[in-house]
């Protein structure tokens, strides 16, 4: 059976070499990460449902909202701390990360052991959601399929991506929207209709394996019948709900970012585990005094006088007095407090969930206040409470789409649509006006990564291979003798020669390993069907070629002449990087770096000195950086510095480093007081 697999996935692998056949099977794994994210999500759900019927009593007593959540937390930190450190945080930032750092490659174990964290997360009563999480399994998944039939670094990435969107569509049956959520958030825009069509085919796969295993998938939240824009004079009040919502937003952000900051501290004095429990403990005594804070929002606890907080806002149970106004205000207070001590301290439940309760309770009480001040009926305080919903997503994580999009899913509601843009678009424009990033970004930054658009322009093709090749690399005739071959390896310590004929065309290519083959000459020993590139090509097309057949070096040959004028290594590619960056400075320097590409396993990654790093103040040779790393340039205040041994490294300084090993160059260069457990 394992000889038969193998078999398979080799001919899968050989047919991948084949243009005609890549998108289909594409299509084929996009739809296989669909349908097993499905069933983890699905999996996830009937978790969460698990640990709360175990975990809590029929009718739950006060002392079990504080008890539950710690003892919940302590169990959480010691299976991220032990099994998958992966699992610990909100899931689209780690996504994120691996995107970035490791070429979009996970580990096998992630799926599972993410799904069983978050399931116990929120089972026991942290505040948060499960969209992050489930982002992160569905990534790893379309990542170990992909990783199974070998496709390149972009179709691992689309492959991510799709098992993204099938996670938001399958736990929210949202297809619509967890499709713009992975191309807005994680692939930073619609780059090309091949990505786009895995990611739908995903996404959709997900929703319908989920809804057959749930039910018939009904809204998960219900909105009133008949919302609608009444008077056109109430877009003024939509449009005050955008500018609260974008404030509301930011004191997420902010708050979420002094939060981390207390618990690494913690973690560093008493491991992961004690300060998950403390977490726990925060949220359990918030609890005491707001029950509706615990979990996602939608399933609680059978509390004593408690309801499905985001349902009830959108029903308007509270009424529509000045007293249910306070009443939704204290929620959303409440809530911004248990959800950034989750959040913050690395549980693994995600912000989405917390970002639309507490527009809810924004929303409803500026309805509630614009009924008491100009009259209306409950369904306006209801519309307000849906589009304060999107707003404050769109104003947390700045995918504005997507905000608009997925409550009309969650919801089944579209009758809100210009309300919806208006406030949406507001709480997104003054974020932008702010500078503010997406609580996602602040998140990468924090762990020490450059988020890079992956539309931006790539330095590489700025550079042409004859610019930077190696035009004095030995060439070896086709007819020279082994015995003369092996020699000529010893005294020059090069791994690989281009072979030529009599005229010093390319004949083939010969590397130290060949020598163990049989063959009496070099041009018996060497490869012949070889990979070349022309002096004219952009140095980027040569590292996709090289990238792809996973080799260290390529001939450059004369496309007239046919014959062999140099060869380009991976050192050569690094100079093309500096040569790159030196000629797109400022705002086109900063698009150029933010492609990241892998080099046959050596990838470029940016990463930022931390203040309480090690390496701030001290010049590059004190450092001792990974393995098979280069940095490569420096940005500093807007400028771009091409560093020496003597040069003084700066905290917030942006390094761009060719490395192997992505998060230990991260964890060189970041505080090492954030990874006391050995995670990234």
């Amino acid at each position: 059976m394992r000889a038969r697999l193998e078999q398979t996935l080799t001919d899968v692998r050989r047919r991948l070499v084949r243009r005609r056949t890549i998108e289909p099977i594409m299509l084929a794994l996009g739809a296989l990460t669909g349908v097993g994210t499905g069933l983890l999500a699905w999996l996830l759900v009937e978790l969460v449902r698990s640990v709360q019927r175990t975990a809590w009593a029929p009718m739950v007593p006060a002392w079990q909202l504080v008890l539950v959540p710690t003892l919940g937390g302590l169990v959480v930190g010691l299976v991220v701390t032990h099994l998958a450190p992966e699992a610990g945080g909100g899931g689209v930032v780690r996504t994120m990360e691996g995107m970035a750092l490791e070429a979009s490659r996970f580990r096998g174990r992630v799926p599972l052991l993410a799904t069983l964290a978050t399931g116990l997360s929120l089972g026991s009563g942290s505040s948060g959601g499960r969209e992050g999480p489930i982002v992160l399994v569905g990534g790893s998944l379309g990542s170990l399929l992909g990783q199974a039939v070998a496709v390149d670094e972009d179709r691992l990435r689309a492959l991510v991506a799709a098992g993204a969107a099938a996670g938001i569509g399958a736990s929210f049956n949202a297809p619509i929207g967890g499709t713009l959520f992975a191309l807005e958030v994680l692939l930073g825009g619609l780059r090309r209709a091949g990505s786009l069509q895995v990611v739908v085919v995903a996404a959709v796969a997900g929703s319908v394996t989920a809804r057959q295993l749930g039910g018939e998938g009904l809204p998960l939240f219900r909105a009133r019948s008949g919302l609608g824009l009444g008077d056109p004079t109430d877009l003024v009040l939509y449009l005050v709900l955008g500018l609260l919502a974008a404030g509301v937003g930011s004191a997420f952000r902010r708050g979420d970012a002094l939060s981390r900051r207390w618990f690494l501290r913690l973690r560093a004095s008493v491991g992961r585990p004690l300060s998950l429990a403390a977490a726990g403990l925060g949220v359990g005594l918030v609890a005491l005094w707001v029950p509706e804070v615990l979990s996602d929002g939608a399933e609680l606890p059978r509390i004593a006088g408690t309801r499905d907080p985001i349902q009830a806002m959108l029903d308007v149970r509270m009424g529509v007095s000045w007293g249910a106004a306070g009443i939704l205000l204290t929620w959303l207070v409440a809530k911004l407090l248990a959800s950034i001590i989750s959040s913050g301290a690395g549980a693994a439940v995600g912000v989405f969930a917390p970002t639309l309760f507490l527009g809810a309770a924004l929303g409803g009480a500026v309805g509630i206040a614009s009924v008491q001040l100009f009259g209306g009926t409950a369904a306006d305080v209801s519309a307000f409470a849906l589009v304060g919903m999107a707003a404050v997503f769109a104003a947390t994580a700045r995918a504005p789409l997507t905000a608009v999009l997925i409550v009309f899913e969650l919801t089944g509601s579209y009758d809100l649509v210009l309300p919806l843009m208006l406030a949406v678009g507001i709480a997104i424009s003054v974020g932008e006006l702010r500078g503010s990033p997406s609580i996602y970004v602040q998140q990468l930054r924090e762990r020490g990564v450059v988020h890079g658009q992956p539309d931006d322009v790539d330095v590489l093709q700025t550079v042409t291979v004859g610019e930077v090749m190696s035009a004095d690399h030995p060439t070896v005739p086709a007819d020279l003798a082994r015995a003369a071959l092996a020699e000529q390896f010893a005294s020059t310590g090069s791994h690989g020669f281009a072979v030529v004929d009599e005229r010093g065309r390319l004949v083939g290519i010969v590397t130290r390993g060949d020598l163990e083959q049989a063959g009496a000459t070099a041009g018996e020993l060497a490869t012949r069907r070889i990979l070349s590139v022309a002096p004219d090509d952009p140095v980027f097309r040569a590292v996709r070629r090289m990238a792809d057949l996973d080799v260290g070096r390529v001939p450059v040959v004369d496309p007239a002449s046919r014959q062999v004028v140099g060869m380009l290594r991976r050192s050569d590619v690094v100079r093309a990087y500096r040569r790159g960056i030196n000629r797109t400075l400022g705002a086109q320097q900063r698009a150029a770096t933010g492609r990241l590409r892998d080099l046959a396993g050596v990838r470029f990654v940016e990463v930022v000195v931390d203040e309480r790093s090690d390496v701030a103040g001290r010049a590059v040779r004190e450092v001792r950086w990974p393995e098979r790393t280069v940095l490569t340039s420096i940005r500093r205040d807007g400028e771009v510095i091409v560093p020496t041994g003597a040069t003084e490294l700066l905290a917030g300084d942006e390094l761009v480093v060719l490395t192997a090993d992505g998060p230990a160059v991260l964890r060189t260069v970041g505080n090492p007081q954030r990874y006391p457990d050995g995670s990234s």
